[in-house]
Parts: structure tokens; C-alpha cells; sequence
């Protein structure tokens, strides 16, 4: 433990002395961030921070190259493994210093962490396999190039973007560098602790004047680098040993960071939806409101708890205890050999889910409120080729989702070799017969019973017919099984496609439900077609609240989630509880007495009542030889169906 001791001691005292130097060399060069309506700082402070982090690291990693061949006291430095880290890292310290100097457009930046990631591929370093809750190892095949410049661009990304407050980048680096360097050291990979112990020190001798009130900031030249170091490291360690830093490890380790950037793009590329009209919009309009999940707001996790009364301090030290807790259970899931590593997970899932609505964050709910929905609608492409191209990932899903779920990952190689040869076969005879059996004629918005049973039908077709056109080859005797498990989940698949349209405009109507309130008098046929209307016509400006029915059979009962409150005699204690605007009548059968005393209580209490009814007028014969009236009896003298009683 003393040499990586010493190692951090080095690292510490060379940026706690450059760092200094670092904010002359700024404020000489003109290097500052000046306050805006977007900063939160309210007076000039110098960047080039990351030039005293970036050269503390390279002193450190110096002074272990010297030292590694005096003994056994030291690790020995490869110098070749540790050049995809090195050469990407002054790939972004060059354009993060020229940005720190003479800001950067954000195709510029990204040309350079594409070029630095690029560097990192192309030197060996890829997420060729990863371990998934103990399941066995995935190997990514050709996934494994643009998965990992995801990763490397992604990552280095998360922390330019988080670097929002005094001292928040840097900490949360600290964080996950000390973590991962924990988790290398439980695993005996004494190498890239070294090097994660190294950046540790870097930055926290950096943080003593990067901390609130900050007199440097960390700058694009040290967020990059940074970033880039962890994204890197955590694939070179993963590449080393599979079990060691699992799928569900670097979510956590680099949870916070992930997790803002995530919130970022989405709530960005919703906020360019609402701006456009998608009606009258042109392609590239729509082009620019995506392009709007790149440009810097006010939105970021930290900003959000300034908004709701923290302190500077006390936000970036509510990041530090998040991001410390999920390091912690990253730890936890390595010690406990990844068996509660889900469930951890899960949780963390769950309390991110509730600290994001809890942050205000409306945007995260677009799903609900129709956002979507209202582009589905104006798509620019052919809705055949969107509903053929999700079938395709669908058809694919539920071939190796059954695969996995019929063998639990415990196959031979010749066996996964007969199913990778026969899934082409598969996929274009279940797409094909998709087309010819008509499940492309539906409209989504409008699936019923009668799509849901053609649908059954088509897949069982088709999975039938996969089924007979493998026999032709020598199939393992499991395959008749598989194809059950294939029809299952293909068909709630298929089915939960074209049912999703209908879950998510009713969702989008309950939480974007306004106007207002309407008791709709007679819970029959006729009363659940005016709460459709009312539910689906926004244009109407009534919220349905409840039912009143005579029929004591359906007393404390609901339809579609809206309750009947009561017979008409129990109006005036109904009419005391809710705050009601309109009574809608919908049947033209209620007896007259009781539809009477209904008329009376709202006429006492000033309620407008509506009747709403479905009518009926023939126009061509007519029964007498006419044609049914002039023309403009076509034409509604008002809108809607409803007619109010006088």
C-alpha cells in the first residue's frame, strides 16, 4: 500500500503546486469563463485547470516509470499498455486547451474525442465481452467497435457536461477514479490501479482550489482528459478480466455523470418537439430540434437543486453522497461476486426514477403526455416502413430472447452455430409472412380485439411455418420447444407493439386531462361513448369527474377509471363534494321525474346542463320519395353533438 502512498503523494503536491501556475498562464492568455445568463458564477474565474491535472498525472506516471526497476517494491510501468490511454488523452487535452483559450464549436470538439477514441480502438482497446448479472460472458462480435466508441465518446462527454458547479467535476472523477482503483486492487490488478491512484491525486490536489468559492475552474482541458482516462481504463480493466468491472459496475461507478447527460439529451430533444409544429414542420426543422440536444441550458441536475433551494456547496456535497453511495454498491457488487448485483440495480433504478420527478423533471414524462404520439402521427417517412422496421427488431428480439430463455446460457458452440445459421431463414419468412397475411394493413391507434386476434393467428402462422421449414436441415432436438417459447414471446411482443399507440395516448389523456369538471348522468352505452368523447375532444373543455346512475347494481362502480358517485338523488350531496361545471345527459331513457329534479338542483345551483346523444337522420330515401332535406343539413349548426337543454 506505500507505493501507491507515495505514488499519490507525488501526483498531489505537483498539481496542488502547478495549479497556481495554471491560473497566471489563464488569466495572461485570456483564458477565463465569463459570467452569463447560463453561468451561475458571477465574476471572471481563469479555466486551463486541467493543464495542472494533465501534467501532475504525466509526473506521476514519470516518476513510477523511473522507479518501477529498483525492486520488487514497485510495479514495473508498461509503457505499451498504457499508450491508447496516453496518446487519446493528448488528443483531448489539445482541443480542450484551444477550447479553454478560443472556444470550440461542438462539431470541432467532437471531431477530436471521435479522433481520440478512434486512436483507443485502434490500439486494442475494445468492450469485446461483458459479464451480466453472473449470467456468463456476451460476446459483442461486431457490436464491439461502435460500442466502445460510445463509450469512450459518451463517457468523456458525461463529465464535460456535469462540470457545471464549483468543484463537481473534479469530485466525481475523484470518486469514480478512487473506486475503480479499488475495485483493480481487489481483483490483484496492481497496473491500472496505479494509474487510476496517479489521476486521484492529480485531482484532489486540484480540488483544493477548484472547491466552493472556486479560483480556477477545471476547464475542457481537464473534464475531457479526465473523462477519457476513466471511459478508457474501465475498458482495458474489463478487457483483462470480464468478471471485474461487469455491465452493471461502471453504471454505477459513472451513475451520476451517465444519468445527467441522459436527462440532458432527452429533455433538449423534447424541448425542440414542443417548439416545432409538427404539422407544418419541414425536415429541417425537425433536423434542427434534434440538434437541440447539444446546446447548453440551465436544465442539469445541479441546477435543479439550486432551483429548489440549495446551497452552492450543499448541491455539489448532495452529488458527492450520491455519487459516494453508488460507488458503494458498485463495491458491494464486486465483493458479493455479482450475486445481489441486479437487485442492486433495481433499486437504484427505482430511487433514480422517483429523484428525477422529484428534480421537476417533466420533460422525462413525454411518453405520457403525448409528445410522441403527435409526431407518430406527421411522420416524414412511409408508416409502413416504421412498422416494418420495428417488426424486424422485434422478430430478431424474440428469436434470441427464446434462445436464451430455453437454453439459460448453457449451450455448446455447435449448437449457438446452428441457430445463428438458421436465424436469416427465420427472419425473413416471419417478416415476410407478417406482410402477406395482412398485419400491415391495421392502424395502430385504432388496434381492437379483432387486430389482437389477427395478430395471434398471423404469428402462429408464421412461427409454424419457421418451424417446418427448419426441419430440412439436421435440428437439434430441442428446436420444437424453442419455436414454443419463439410463439409466446413473439406474439406478446407483437401484441404490445401495436397495443403501446393505445396505452400511451390514454396515459398522455390522464395526465394532460384539463377543462373543466363534468358528471355525466347515465352510466349506459350512451354515457361510456360521451366519456370517450370527452376524454378524447380536449376541443370541449369538460374533465369527466363521475357517473350518476340510477341502477343500484352499479353503486361504487367505475368505467374506465371514472367512479359513478351516486343516483340522482344523491346529486345535491355530490354537487356539496365536487366542484362540478356541467352535467352532461346521455341517455334520452331516463324517466322523466328524476331527469326533472336533476334539471331543477342545477338550474337552483347555476350548473349548465348539456344532452349529449347520438342521433340519427336519413337522408337518402328519406321514406317519402325526397331526398332527405337540403344539403345544408349536413352542415352542424354547432359543434360537436351536444345540444344544450333549455
Amino acid at each position: 500500500m506505500a507505493k501507491y502512498l507515495l505514488l499519490f503523494a507525488i501526483s498531489f503536491c505537483v498539481s496542488l503546486a502547478l495549479t497556481p501556475l495554471a491560473r497566471a498562464l489563464a488569466l495572461r492568455l485570456g483564458a477565463v469563463d465569463l459570467p452569463s445568463e447560463r453561468k451561475i458564477h458571477s465574476e471572471p474565474i481563469p479555466r486551463l485547470g486541467g493543464v495542472g491535472v494533465f501534467l501532475a498525472l504525466v509526473a506521476g506516471l514519470l516518476v513510477a516509470d523511473s522507479l518501477g526497476g529498483t525492486g520488487e517494491w514497485f510495479i514495473p510501468l508498461d509503457v505499451g499498455a498504457l499508450m491508447p490511454i496516453l496518446s487519446g488523452s493528448v488528443i483531448v487535452f489539445v482541443a480542450g486547451v484551444w477550447d479553454d483559450i478560443r472556444p470550440l464549436s461542438a462539431g470541432v470538439k467532437f471531431l477530436f474525442q471521435a479522433a481520440a477514441a478512434i486512436v483507443a480502438i485502434g490500439l486494442g482497446v475494445r468492450i469485446e465481452e461483458v459479464f451480466f448479472f453472473g449470467t456468463g460472458t456476451w460476446e459483442l462480435g461486431v457490436l464491439a467497435i461502435p460500442m466502445t466508441f460510445l463509450w469512450v465518446v459518451g463517457i468523456t462527454n458525461a463529465f464535460n457536461l456535469v462540470d457545471g458547479l464549483d468543484g463537481l467535476a473534479t469530485g466525481l472523477a475523484s470518486i469514480a477514479a478512487g473506486t475503480c482503483a479499488a475495485i483493480f486492487l481487489l481483483r490483484g490488478d496492481a497496473h491500472d490501479a496505479m494509474l487510476l491512484v496517479i489521476l486521484l491525486g492529480a485531482l484532489l490536489g486540484f480540488l483544493r482550489y477548484n472547491f466552493n468559492p472556486a479560483r480556477i475552474f477545471l476547464g475542457d482541458s481537464g473534464s475531457l482528459v479526465v473523462g477519457y482516462v476513466l471511459a478508457v481504463t474501465a475498458i482495458i480493466g474489463s478487457q483483462k478480466g470480464a468478471t471485474a468491472l461487469a455491465v452493471v459496475v461502471p453504471l454505477l461507478v459513472f451513475g451520476l455523470p451517465i444519468l445527467d447527460t441522459l436527462l440532458s439529451m432527452v429533455r433538449r430533444f423534447v424541448a425542440g418537439l414542443r417548439v416545432v409544429q409538427p404539422y407544418k414542420a419541414s425536415f429541417k426543422e425537425r433536423v434542427l430540434a434534434a440538434k437541440r440536444m447539444f446546446e447548453a441550458d440551465q436544465g442539469h441536475i445541479h441546477h435543479r437543486l439550486l432551483a429548489i433551494g440549495v446551497s452552492h456547496r450543499n448541491a455539489v456535497l448532495t452529488m458527492y453522497a450520491v455519487a459516494l453511495g453508488l460507488s458503494g454498491m458498485a463495491l458491494l457488487s464486486v465483493l458479493a461476486q455479482f450475486r445481489n448485483a441486479g437487485i442492486i440495480l433495481v433499486a437504484v433504478g427505482l430511487a433514480t426514477y422517483v429523484g428525477v420527478r422529484k428534480l421537476g423533471y417533466e420533460e422525462v414524462t413525454f411518453l405520457r403526455r403525448g409528445t410522441l404520439l403527435r409526431w407518430y402521427e406527421q411522420l416524414a417517412f412511409n408508416r409502413l416502413f416504421f412498422a416494418g422496421f420495428v417488426d424486424l427488431i422485434v422478430i430478431s428480439g424474440a428469436y434470441w430472447l427464446s434462445f436464451v430463455l430455453k437454453y439459460e446460457f448453457q449451450w455448446s458452440p455447435d449448437l449457438k452455430t446452428w441457430y445463428v445459421n438458421a436465424f436469416p431463414v427465420v427472419l425473413v419468412l416471419q417478416f415476410g409472412l407478417f406482410g402477406a397475411f395482412g398485419l400491415y394493413r391495421g392502424v395502430w391507434r385504432a388496434t381492437g380485439i379483432g387486430d389482437l386476434v389477427r395478430i395471434v393467428l398471423v404469428v402462429s402462422a408464421a412461427t409454424g411455418f419457421s418451424y417446418a421449414l427448419v426441419q430440412v436441415s439436421e435440428v437439434p432436438a430441442s428446436v420444437l420447444p424453442f419455436f414454443c417459447i419463439d410463439l409466446l414471446v413473439l406474439g406478446a411482443l407483437v401484441v404490445g407493439t401495436r397495443s403501446l399507440y393505445r396505452v400511451l395516448d390514454y396515459s398522455s389523456k390522464v395526465e394532460g386531462s384539463n377543462g373543466s369538471g363534468a358528471l355525466i348522468y347515465g352510466a349506459g352505452r350512451g354515457g361510456q361513448l360521451v366519456l370517450r368523447e370527452l376524454q378524447q375532444n380536449p376541443a370541449l373543455g369538460l374533465r369527466p369527474l363521475g357517473f350518476l346512475d340510477d341502477d343500484p347494481a352499479l353503486r361504487k362502480r367505475t368505467i374506465n377509471r371514472v367512479p359513478i358517485m351516486g343516483a340522482s338523488a344523491d346529486l345535491a350531496s355530490i354537487l356539496d363534494r365536487q366542484l362540478v361545471a356541467s352535467m352532461v345527459i346521455s341517455s334520452d331513457k331516463i324517466h322523466h321525474d328524476r331527469l326533472e329534479a336533476v334539471l331543477s338542483i342545477c338550474h337552483a345551483r347555476n350548473i349548465p346542463v348539456v344532452h349529449a346523444h347520438l342521433k340519427w337522420e336519413p337522408i337518402w330515401p328519406d321514406g317519402n320519395g325526397g331526398n332527405g332535406g337540403e344539403a345544408s343539413a349536413l352542415l352542424p349548426a354547432n359543434q360537436g353533438d351536444a345540444k344544450r337543454e333549455t
